[in-house]
């Protein structure tokens, strides 16, 4: 068991977190952590534009807690290696509710799941669920202004 931790990329980077993003649109988050991702190797070109597809028919905002937060992500075609990103918007974002496209939610945390296993999704979704219903981790997240503090908060989602 313990060779595969060590084996196991890790998810979490500082560098996918972007606190008090100035990011008006679904699409600008995306693009903001696509750019990013692209830039730092995690995943090949044409990923925005996958995600951005997805999310119009999936949508993948979530009422959480104490806040909505959504988990925008697309099938692995296009990923190098796996990742979670999270965006802390300067202000809440629109992103339609997860089973029902057209009814908004304000947004205001942003975490983009890049998947690279299809396998790996199911426990990773599960260990978002435990962090959704979280409100004062939530809150923490949403409040801290040190991307290591937010790695260090999500750090039950490496075990997924």
């Amino acid at each position: 068991m313990a060779e595969e931790t060590t084996e196991r990329q890790k998810l979490l980077d500082e560098r996918l977190v972007f606190i008090g993003a100035d990011v008006e649109t679904a699409a600008d988050a995306i693009q903001l952590m696509s750019n990013r991702l692209m830039e730092l190797g995690y995943v090949k070109e044409g990923y925005a534009q996958m995600v951005l597809d997805r999310e119009k028919v999936f949508p993948t905002g979530l009422p959480g807690k104490t806040m909505c937060i959504a988990i925008p992500h697309a099938n692995p075609t296009l990923v190098i290696k796996p990742a979670i990103g999270v965006i802390v918007p300067k202000h809440t974002v629109k992103f339609d509710m997860m089973g029902e496209p057209g009814s908004a939610l304000d947004v205001s945390l942003i975490m983009p799941l890049v998947i690279k296993d299809s396998g790996e999704q199911i426990n990773l979704l599960k260990a978002m669920m435990h962090v959704i219903q979280d409100g004062e981790l939530l809150e923490s997240i949403r409040d801290s202004k040190d991307p290591k503090e937010i790695v260090s908060l999500l750090h039950e989602l490496e075990e997924a």
